[in-house]
């Protein structure tokens, strides 16, 4: 029998039974305990939602555009079940984690497999004739689910604006539904849902340096990676471990493990984070930047331990969205193409992204001179207004 849910961003969500199958396994169910925007609570205190009822809104759009589809009923459902289990192999506190996956187990969370194959889940989708290659594609690839603009994004900006209480990332979401049509099963926008789209893109570049990319969130997300990466070094966890683990699960591990990770887990607890030595644009220091080294040099200039010094260089997200087709007279084009607040955002994302070096309180001038140092940057001397004037 299908369920109804009540959610606060999409009201009442029908669920398919086939899929409410689904839900109820241990695996999925693993996602309520998994934090949606990972350390984003100390900054925003309400953004305690989770990857669960991301992956069921999610499912809800993809249920709404699956009907405009020209395609099998079986390549429909298999869009839902990918809309429905793209993040199921987020480990704790979501992208938080993401670096140690890829750095220990090559892979991202976008790889579905090592947690579905040989599951209930893999049972249930074989009973509904259901393909998990195709579906691991519809994850992984350029899709509905994981594309220009697609069904993750249109819930998560909504939904992580809901729960912080940041107001950036809200845009007219029915419009856009309503305004994408298909060509076979790819997705295109209407002419007249290219305000929806703009206006998503807009809330997307907004949203980073506010919510994903605030530096309270940046700094603590960097000291988890730190502990962890600590505790593999010692032998002390099994990276493959966290496919089956919850935020709690890790949290406890941590408080337990003691030494250096548990050191730094009890600052997390206690909001006693490392502070900013510098915090510049990205673009002031071009190139790349092994930050490994750049710590190792840092904390021996400084004569801090290398503990106490972490270089963060954010990855520059991939915009795919700028790539979506509209249809125009026609004719598909790029969205890129045919809107000139595009190109202006390509250029702002860029000059956005901050390069960013923590230590604990008392280090924060050394560390911030032996940095500036370190990256050729003169030090900016901070003037009074009557002295600028003057």
């Amino acid at each position: 029998m299908p369920k109804t849910i009540r959610d606060p961003i999409h009201g009442n969500i029908v669920i398919p039974d086939w899929c409410v199958k689904i839900i109820d396994t241990h695996q999925f169910q693993r996602l309520r305990r998994i934090k949606q925007l990972g350390f984003a609570s100390l900054v925003y205190p309400g953004a305690n939602h989770t990857r669960f009822e991301h992956s069921i809104g999610v499912m809800h759009i993809t249920l709404k555009l699956v009907k405009k589809m020209d395609c099998s009923e079986k390549e429909r459902k298999e869009c839902v079940a990918a809309a429905l289990l793209h993040d199921i192999a987020h480990a704790p506190f979501s992208h938080s984690s993401e670096y140690f996956l890829k750095k220990y187990l090559r892979f991202r969370h976008e790889n579905f497999y090592p947690v579905v194959k040989g599951s209930a889940i893999e049972d249930i989708l074989k009973e509904e004739g259901l393909s998990l290659s195709k579906i691991s594609k519809l994850i992984e690839g350029v899709s509905l689910i994981s594309g220009d603009i697609d069904a993750d994004r249109m819930d998560y900006l909504v939904r992580d604006s809901h729960y912080t209480g940041v107001a950036y990332g809200v845009f007219d979401i029915m419009r856009l539904i309503d305004g994408i049509t298909f060509r076979g099963v790819e997705p295109i926008i209407s002419y007249r849902a290219i305000r929806a789209a703009e206006s998503l893109l807009l809330s997307r570049f907004m949203m980073y340096p506010t919510v994903y990319h605030h530096h309270v969130c940046r700094i603590a997300r960097k000291m988890y990676e730190r502990a962890l990466e600590f505790c593999v070094e010692e032998g002390q966890l099994n990276p493959r471990d966290l496919l089956k683990m919850d935020d709690y699960d890790i949290v406890s591990f941590l408080r337990s493990v003691g030494g250096y990770a548990g050191e730094i887990m009890k600052r997390i607890d206690e909001r006693k984070l490392f502070k900013r030595a510098i915090y510049i644009s990205r673009c002031r220091v071009p190139g790349r930047i092994d930050a490994k080294k750049a710590e190792k040099e840092i904390s021996e200039s400084a004569g801090v331990d290398v503990e106490k010094v972490i270089v963060d260089v954010p990855e520059e997200e991939d915009a795919r969205e700028f790539k979506a087709l509209v249809e125009v007279d026609g004719m598909l084009k790029k969205l890129e193409e045919i809107s000139p607040l595009i190109s202006i955002l390509k250029s702002a994302e860029k000059k956005s992204l901050m390069l960013g070096v923590y230590t604990t309180e008392e280090y924060v001038d050394k560390v911030a001179k032996a940095a500036l140092r370190f990256f050729g940057i003169r030090e900016i001397v901070q003037k009074r207004l009557d002295e600028i004037l003057r």
